[in-house]
């Protein structure tokens, strides 16, 4: 196929993956098609006794959260507006800090340290468990609206702001993560499948290179095994996008360096991974919408986070993937795309066939 014609085939059929199905929109998308605000999503459960993430989160499952703190990078400022945390499930809310609106699709549960920075809206029951909820756009003066849809209980008197009874259905998520999870699943996937630029070097067996070769965009192929190696990349250039497809369905990251990782263009790309372990700190992105993520011993990813599910004290930084990646189309594609060539070329030949009869016949009435 003329290189040409293949590139924008596949620019379309990116755009066709992105536009329209951006979660939590508040500004521009990203190559993921993704707000470049939401830090971290989670299709399933996310579990946290420590941390924080900078950026705003959404959570398709169910959310536990003690001394952690969300879309804030200072403990008292909003970074973003809006919402800054959605939950498709139940909220188990102990302790930390919620900057922006909090929307929680099923129960919410709050501690005596649980601070919202923002609008409530609990499409379920509401249980304060006898502590002041403290829902003002400052944490403690300016009055916000608290919204529950089923039963309050537990509620504590004297606060800036009475929560009421509202309909269920005016709780808006905002995204549809199952549609989320396919989609994304079918982008790691093309993601996977884009040609190599070349392979890992290991000359003195402690660090694995990679050679960009000044390209736009870089893509290397890795086992499970190298990530648990020092890993270098060389020869960027200034708007270089590298994407490293890491195989294997249970990954661990162990604890090592990460040389020229440029914050907001490299992205580890996990199509198969349903088990990931990270403790170490990178600046990159992470798709892998299959997987489980632990950070047992916590971790720092300054990136965006796309997972199935998280599980630990790791922190997230507030660095937008901002890398340019056209994707291949994916085999569904390549058939719809080779049909229709079939069906042009022949109705050229048609065409074609036509016009020489009608010629033949013009040259006999003559």
């Amino acid at each position: 196929m003329n290189s040409n014609l293949y590139r924008r085939i596949t620019l379309s059929l990116l755009a066709s993956l992105t536009l329209g199905a951006t979660p939590l929109a508040q500004g521009q998308t990203n190559s993921l098609g993704l707000d470049y605000s939401l830090n971290l999503l989670s299709f399933g459960n996310f579990l946290v006794p420590s941390s924080d993430v900078q950026g705003r989160v959404a959570v398709g499952g169910n959310a536990s959260i003690t001394g952690y703190s969300i879309n804030t990078a200072n403990g008292t400022q909003a970074i973003y507006g809006g919402t800054g945390l959605t939950v498709g499930g139940n909220l188990d809310f102990g302790s930390g800090a919620i900057l922006g609106n909090t929307i929680v699709g099923g129960n919410l549960s709050t501690g005596l340290g649980a601070s919202f920075g923002g609008n409530i809206q609990v499409g379920g029951n509401l249980n304060a468990n006898d502590k002041w909820l403290t829902a003002a756009t400052n944490h403690w003066t300016t009055p916000a609206s608290i919204s529950y849809g089923g039963t309050a209980t537990g509620l504590e008197g004297g606060q800036s702001s009475t929560p009421f009874q509202a309909s269920p259905s005016s709780v808006q998520l905002g995204i549809n993560f199952a549609a989320e999870q396919q989609r994304l699943t079918s982008l790691s996937q093309s993601f996977d499948s884009l040609a190599n630029s070349g392979v890992g070097t290991n000359p003195w067996g402690g660090t694995l290179f990679f050679d960009a070769k000044g390209a736009d965009l870089a893509v290397f192929d890795l086992a499970s095994s190298d990530v648990a190696k020092n890993l270098q990349l060389d020869n960027l250039g200034a708007n270089t996008t590298v994407i490293l497809n890491v195989h294997g369905q249970s990954i661990n990251f162990g604890q090592h360096g990460y040389d020229n990782f440029m914050g907001g263009h490299v992205l580890f790309n996990l199509p198969e991974a349903t088990q990931v372990t990270f403790a170490s700190s990178v600046f990159a992105s992470f798709l892998a919408p299959l997987a489980q993520f632990n950070t047992p011993i916590g971790g720092l990813i300054s990136g965006q986070v796309v997972v199935a599910g998280w599980n630990g004290m790791g922190q997230v930084n507030d660095v937008a993937f901002t890398g340019n990646v056209a994707a291949v189309p994916e085999p569904e594609t390549y058939a719809l795309m080779l049909a229709g060539l079939i069906m042009v070329a022949g109705a050229t030949r048609r065409r074609r066939l036509r016009d020489v009869v009608v010629r033949g016949q013009l040259e006999l009435a003559h």
